[in-house]
């Protein structure tokens, strides 16, 4: 310690470096073991844990007889890994895609838990494929705040292509980069918004200067980017249910996005669905909303429609019902 007059202040002290990713998992096991203390002194009667950050508290909720309940927003832990290290290999790149310990976290909760919840189709097979009873998945779309996020007339000739998340080998966006590569759309650009993975630093300077796309950070307003574009696309290689998708069809935009985001789009209703890593159908789709406008128009209205089923006071909702179902 350091001394100011009657003052005290604690010296700087010069931490050693540790990744995001593994402060994120420090950060997590750390929040689980103090919820475990806390849940020594209290009873409980449903326990509602995240995957990958509940496994001490959810021992603890068993031992005092709660129903444990873990939500799971991806697919299965090993679906996961499965792609990622396929994209991984593809890309050169060595690295494992998540910690040894946190995938043996994953699999232990989904053991102990007596249910889990999953916001997609998607997601709800993977577990069918890893051995998992319907009995144990409860399926709970996700929602979207459908007052903010809301249509508002665009007001330049640009055809948009617009992507939202972080910029990274996870989220497709080498897929997407190839398949505007490909294409020759006059007034058209391609607009990245998003924190860029270190795995994708490298795929965006390849690109960049063969054909013009934009960057963006953090958004200050999403709903003014969603309105200025013209289409949204996830490419997703493995998502749980990508938020970004809802809102953008709350903002009455088509979506081209693949299987595996989980989004709510229906193929031919409001947008497009795509295999993963095909390049070929992504400028497909693409170019075929460039070139039908009135198309576009009827799929970003037929968008907006659906997802108006889908707010969160309705997630409340389901998600109510799912825990009477479960103590009844």
């Amino acid at each position: 310690k350091g001394k100011v007059g009657k003052a005290w202040y604690p010296k700087r002290m010069r931490l050693p470096y540790i990744p995001a990713r593994r402060w994120y998992s420090l950060e997590s096991f750390y929040f689980d073991s103090r919820v475990a203390a806390v849940l020594k002194r209290m009873r409980c009667d449903i326990f509602h844990g995240w995957n990958g950050q509940c496994l001490s508290s959810l021992r603890e909720a068993k031992r005092r007889g709660a129903i444990t309940v873990v939500e799971r927003a991806s697919s299965h832990i090993l679906t996961q890994m499965k792609l990622m290290r396929e994209e991984y290999e593809s890309y050169g790149i060595k690295d494992e895609p998540e910690f040894p310990k946190v995938i043996a976290r994953c699999l232990e909760e989904y053991e102990k838990a007596d249910y889990i919840t999953v916001p997609s189709q998607f997601v709800y097979d993977s577990f069918l494929e890893n051995g998992f009873g319907r009995d144990k998945l409860l399926f709970i779309p996700f929602g979207v705040d459908t007052e903010r996020f809301r249509p508002v007339s665009k007001n330049d000739g640009v055809f948009r292509i617009l992507f939202v998340g972080r910029i990274s080998l996870r989220k497709g966006v080498q897929y997407l980069l190839e398949a505007w590569n490909k294409l020759n759309l006059k007034n058209a650009e391609l607009l990245l918004v998003g924190s860029t993975g270190k795995d994708a630093r490298p795929l965006l300077e390849r690109y960049r200067g063969k054909k013009s796309f934009e960057l963006g950070g953090y958004l200050s307003d999403p709903v003014k980017v969603f309105n200025s574009a013209s289409v949204f696309v996830c490419p997703s290689i493995e998502e749980g249910s990508a938020l970004v998708t809802y809102e953008a069809m709350a903002c009455g935009l088509p979506v081209v996005a693949t299987v595996n985001s989980g989004s709510l789009v229906r193929d031919g209703k409001e947008g497009f669905l795509v295999p993963i890593r095909d390049v070929g159908a992504l400028k497909e789709r693409i170019e075929f909303l460039y070139e039908n406008e009135e198309k576009r128009r009827e799929m970003g209205e037929s968008a907006r429609e659906r997802v108006s089923d889908f707010s969160w006071d309705r997630y409340g909702d389901n998600l109510v019902k799912a825990y009477e179902q479960i103590t009844s």
